[in-house]
């Protein structure tokens, strides 16, 4: 694992908006030749993040989720365990997709006495109005995933996101060395909160890199499995040829696999991104040929890390990204994160995976000029469409 980690660190991308311990940093020139960074020795104490809890116990903090996917539903569990685990009382909120409802929810949870909030953005160009509301009380915000926009003069406390371009860029690298004359077909996620562009943006760089045409967008399937099974119905009939499909997540996959069965189609090869626990025996199987991981529970802990870190009044990197050390397929599935809350607990109790703020930090640092280099790919990409 730290093998791949290594490696890939040097692949980072996009997103970057390099800023640590609180104070915005003016991003760093992009190197020609990113440089091969050693993966972070593991922190001696990994209890550490746990440690100083004296005030923490008894805070409110309000988690507001984007949305009603099973993604977000895995989130909202992970978020409130390891969250009441160290003494935080979680409430939750649901956005619905919708970037006035996160207002409103925001809103609410500062009239209720927030002593921080979380949120899952419903939409990037709406997640502006949410920043400036907490700004404007007092109150920390702190984001999780995609790339909110700011108002002049706002920020945010705190921001973690997996690098949904290197996810995008590592599975199309993948495909492009195991399907180099394959036409390829990208079912892409939520169009506008950032995430899925990202993934559209990495997985046809990787391609284009390798010499192929990129990817052929369908319909969003918005990460659901509902609407994903009339996009693959239609994507049959319509005679298009293709021989591989970029499923944006796992429900998107089990949404097409079904279709796929039930119209007896078997010759095409399905990729996805997310690495959920219910997609494990897939992989073993074959049926998902690969998937880039980004656990919902790692990110929930990191996000709480970080909160405890602003309520002991300790430094943080204030815009952390996650890169992903590796592409899942069923030869190295033993190595994916759970998602599963009680599965994750277990893990992290018995350090078999890196879940420590402290780690991410210091693999986050050893890349940052490295982000800045790719950032105006996604920019160029969110201009254009």
């Amino acid at each position: 694992m730290k093998k791949f980690l290594a490696i890939f660190l040097a692949l980072a991308m996009i997103l970057g908006m390099a800023a640590c311990a609180k104070t915005p940093a003016e991003p760093a020139a992009p190197a020609a030749e990113p440089a091969v960074a050693e993966e972070a020795a593991p922190a001696e104490e990994p209890a550490a993040a746990e440690a100083a809890v004296d005030n923490v116990t008894g805070k409110v903090v309000y988690f507001i989720n984007a949305g009603p996917d099973d993604y977000y539903a895995q989130f909202g569990n992970a978020f409130k365990a390891i969250g009441e685990s160290v003494g935080l009382t979680i409430k939750e909120l649901n956005s619905d997709y919708n970037p006035e409802q996160e207002l409103a929810n925001v809103q609410d949870a500062i009239s209720a006495g927030a002593d921080a909030i979380a949120v899952i953005t419903a939409g990037a160009a709406g997640s502006a109005e949410s920043i400036a509301a907490a700004n404007a009380a007092g109150v920390p915000i702190f984001f999780i995933a995609g790339k909110p926009e700011l108002k002049p003069g706002t920020d945010l406390t705190g921001h973690v996101t997996d690098n949904f371009v290197i996810m995008g860029y590592l599975l199309g690298k993948w495909v492009a060395e195991n399907y180099p004359d394959a036409k390829v077909v990208n079912i892409p996620g939520f169009l506008g909160q950032g995430p899925a562009e990202g993934e559209i943006v990495g997985f046809d760089l990787a391609l284009t890199e390798a010499g192929m045409e990129p990817a052929k967008l369908t319909k969003s399937s918005e990460w659901q499995r509902t609407l994903a099974i009339p996009i693959a119905q239609d994507l049959i009939a319509s005679g298009e040829e293709f021989d591989v499909v970029f499923c944006c997540n796992e429900e998107t996959y089990f949404g097409v696999k079904q279709v796929f069965d039930e119209l007896g189609v078997t010759d095409k090869v399905l990729v996805s991104c997310n690495g959920k626990d219910d997609a494990w025996p897939a992989l073993v199987s074959g049926d998902l040929a690969a998937t880039v991981p980004n656990p919902p529970s790692l990110n929930a802990d990191i996000c709480i890390q970080q909160i405890i870190r602003y309520f002991n009044g300790e430094e943080f990197v204030q815009y952390l990204q996650i890169m992903p050390p590796f592409v899942l397929t069923g030869e190295n599935v033993g190595q994916a994160i759970p998602w599963t809350v009680e599965d994750y607990l277990a893990g992290r109790a018995a350090n078999t995976f890196q879940w420590n703020l402290a780690d991410y930090e210091a693999a986050y640092k050893a890349n940052m000029d490295n982000f800045a280099a790719f950032d105006a790919k996604l920019a160029e990409y969110l201009a254009a469409n």
